[in-house]
């Protein structure tokens, strides 16, 4: 009540949000992919500018489905997808050196202990669809970000 809006907006905490990543080829240069930070597959728009050029890459949106995931490419219209996981290959393999590292000593509890982290950075690992025709990711698209 002190003159504030019953409902204040606080700012966006970067950090915290798990943003779903869009990744299009660039339309000049060959292989290499254009990359945008949205919030979920409800917050995209059906054009993006490309930065350092005048060209915009279209979208068509009718190729989402109603719960947001993708029944085609958005850029191609191509329905072959190749899915994979973004997996921090570093932190696995520390992890599974350090279990290793100690079963010798622990009769094989260590690769019990060192298996939840690794369930963990598996579970957690953003999943990326791969369109097969135009190369286009999308990274979080099939259950939106993540808080």
């Amino acid at each position: 009540m002190n003159g504030e809006p019953p409902h204040a907006v606080s700012p966006i905490e970067y950090h915290t949000i798990r943003w779903s990543e869009l990744r299009l080829p660039h339309p000049e240069r060959r292989g290499e992919l254009v990359r945008w930070r949205v919030d979920g597959p409800f917050a995209l728009r059906s054009y993006y500018r490309v930065e350092g050029t005048a060209r915009t890459i279209e979208l068509d949106l009718s190729r989402r489905r109603q719960d947001g995931t993708l029944s085609a490419c958005l850029a191609c219209g191509s329905t072959h997808f190749a899915v994979r996981r973004e997996l921090p290959v570093g932190w696995i393999a520390l992890w599974l050196l350090a279990g290793l590292g100690g079963a010798y000593w622990t009769y094989g509890a260590s690769l019990l202990v060192a298996a939840y982290p690794l369930w963990f950075l598996f579970a957690q690992a953003p999943r990326v669809e791969r369109c097969t025709g135009c190369g286009a990711e999308f990274v979080d698209f099939r259950r939106g970000p993540r808080v």
